[in-house]
């Protein structure tokens, strides 16, 4: 299957339109359903240098890209060089995110030093992820400072904080808390609080709720709106919380390819486009009907039920066996949603980030 230049740039006008950079896997963290894996004895990370060539080369190959996100890991442990990536992108006129656990802000000073600097380095947004496996190694203390002084400073910020379990109440706490409250009451347009969905990467886990199962939303919104680069200085497909576990999200070694080439491999791959249009569990609900739903009955997350799809025998047997029926109706799905996106832009030429 190959994607026509006419069609490709279409594409391009909308998509991606992020580049995440997973700066290290090193983590002052080492939550025990980490999706990396991250502990404190990782050393592997992207060089400031490599950051910097990676979003030159981003913002250089895809004219729709908007937003710079630096994660990890955490990524506050580069120090000096995440601002400086800040800035330089920033420089570009990309907006900026960072993903962290909110380790700095243990107290209000230093708190307040941390986001000095990332002011002076132009950051748009700061997102805190906590949760019960995050507060066994940063207290919740830590992200009430984190946020008062972010919003304080006119950072939008939001904070994340994973599903409970019937042992855990995270996220009844921050709802609670006299600090997240007030940041609610008198700055609403900078602060965000909410409650996400988990995954569990280990089978010794303690369970957050009911399992979602077969009614995991629709569609893929990271495939290739959210292009990503590793600290093996990998490109990958999409920032999925099991990207690592599945190989055909990996798109290659920067350096060895360009991101342009690589992209343009992505789209040629008919199972991503089927994926971004429909989702995992409807398309295994497409090859096997009724038969699925009890395979898929645990599934937590969108990306739990992508890793089936990639990795079970059965499923990639089938996959490959049967595709082909549902070639025309995809791709004709697939143009019409770029036609009806290019048409949007022209009439609001100012794009949002989803």
């Amino acid at each position: 299957m190959t994607i026509s230049l006419f069609m490709n740039q279409r594409i391009r006008h909308i998509f991606p339109d992020t580049l995440t950079i997973l700066t290290t896997y090193r983590c002052n963290a080492e939550c025990r359903q980490c999706c990396f894996e991250s502990n404190p004895k990782i050393e592997k990370r992207l060089s400031l240098d490599v950051i910097n060539k990676r979003i030159e080369e981003a913002y250089r190959t895809f004219p729709a890209l908007k937003l710079i996100v630096f994660s990890g890991g955490e990524t506050f442990l580069l120090k000096d060089d995440l601002y400086s990536a800040i800035k330089y992108a920033n420089s570009l006129g990309l907006m900026t995110r960072c993903v962290t656990n909110g380790f700095w802000g243990k107290t209000i000073g230093t708190a307040k030093r941390t986001v000095q600097k990332l002011v002076a380095s132009g950051i748009n947004e700061i997102n805190i992820s906590t949760g019960s496996d995050h507060q066994k190694w940063v207290p919740f203390e830590s992200i009430e400072n984190a946020a008062q002084v972010l919003v304080e400073s006119g950072v939008f910020t939001l904070v994340t904080v994973e599903r409970d379990s019937e042992k855990s109440n995270c996220y009844e706490r921050a709802a609670n808390s006299v600090v997240l409250k007030k940041l609610l009451q008198d700055k609403p347009l900078l602060f965000t609080l909410q409650c996400n969905s988990w995954m569990p990467f280990h089978d010794d886990y303690e369970q957050r709720g009911a399992p979602i199962g077969i009614d995991v939303p629709d569609g893929c919104s990271q495939i290739f709106h959210n292009l990503v680069v590793t600290p093996h200085d990998q490109l990958a497909a999409c920032c999925g919380l099991t990207f690592e576990h599945i190989p055909e999200m990996k798109l290659g070694t920067l350096g060895e390819k360009t991101m342009d080439k690589m992209f343009n491999e992505a789209l040629d791959d008919f199972l991503k486009i089927w994926i971004h249009l429909d989702g995992p569990t409807k398309i295994m609900k497409k090859l096997f009907d009724e038969e699925v739903d009890e395979g898929l009955s645990q599934v937590h997350h969108i990306c739990q039920a992508c890793a089936i799809m990639h990795l079970h025998t059965r499923v990639r047997e089938t996959l490959k066996a049967r595709y082909t029926e549902f070639l025309p109706d995809v791709l004709s799905r697939f143009s019409l949603k770029i036609a009806m996106r290019n048409a949007e832009k022209s009439v609001f030429p100012i794009a949002i980030v989803d």
